[in-house]
């Protein structure tokens, strides 16, 4: 497996908070199964703006570490943002890291709404080249209420990244319910621990697969899982099924 969203990197944003912490974080990736993790700390946020040379560091750091201890698993660089007016121009200088330094990133959202013209800015990334990957959704008040906004913004060139907690419930019955009706509505192209911590969110997505199997197929896991990841940080093109609406007893949401 590989993790595409994982908060690893020592005190640079509310995720690890030491070297020693990333390392434990590493070692329990590991023996989940996961062999590469993308380090995705928070970036063009008003409380966490680490720069890239910063970023790029500390993953030199963790890897070389992890590599002293017999470790196999890689450490790769990304981030976390959220949306902005100058988004694009900053991407293309360099100055916030797409997974893997190719042309994915990853988008979040607030929790409680959508941002106005936020299809306008994804047609704008998707048009350069760059393609946003909207982080847990699930867990996005409008979007459990409207699922179907989801549509919208897919077509417009975005895939979406599920919280492996959310599936298992640790996100609360609201996310985990989002979830299966994205699963089942090919409303989701990654899987992904969004880890920030050693214990209380680990770097997990092997706990969620049980789950996954009651939902959809073991090939389509395995794409959520590895295949989209892979060609993500290699930077091919996901081509992803077109999403179904939701229907409902009322017609859509």
């Amino acid at each position: 497996m590989i993790d595409i969203h994982c908060h690893i990197l020592p005190s640079i944003d509310d995720g690890s908070k030491s070297l020693e912490e990333s390392i434990e974080m590493a070692r329990i990736a590991e023996r989940d199964g996961i062999r590469k993790i993308v380090a995705t700390p928070h970036q063009l946020e008003g409380l966490y703006q680490p720069t890239s040379e910063t970023i790029l560091l500390k993953i030199a750091l963790i890897n070389k570490t992890l590599q002293d201890l017999g470790s196999r698993i890689e450490i790769l660089p990304g981030s976390d943002v959220h949306i902005a007016a100058d988004l694009v121009p900053k991407i293309e200088s360099g100055e916030i890291l797409c997974i893997n330094r190719k042309n994915y990133i990853l988008l979040e959202f607030p929790n409680q709404f959508v941002p106005d013209r936020i299809l306008k800015l994804l047609e704008n990334l998707f048009l350069k080249n760059i393609i946003p990957i909207i982080t847990h959704p699930e867990r996005n008040f409008l979007f459990q209420r409207h699922p179907n906004l989801l549509c919208d913004m897919i077509k417009a060139g975005a895939l979406t990244q599920i919280t492996a907690m959310s599936i298992t419930g640790e996100f609360g019955k609201e996310a985990k319910k989002c979830a299966k009706k994205m699963l089942t509505h090919g409303m989701t192209h990654f899987i992904a621990s969004d880890s920030h911590s050693s214990n209380h969110r680990p770097p997990v997505i092997s706990t969620c697969i049980k789950h996954l199997k009651k939902i959809i197929s073991d090939e389509e896991i395995e794409e959520l899982v590895s295949g989209n990841p892979e060609m993500a940080i290699t930077g091919r093109r996901i081509y992803p099924r077109e999403p179904e609406k939701i229907r409902t007893f009322f017609g859509f949401f």
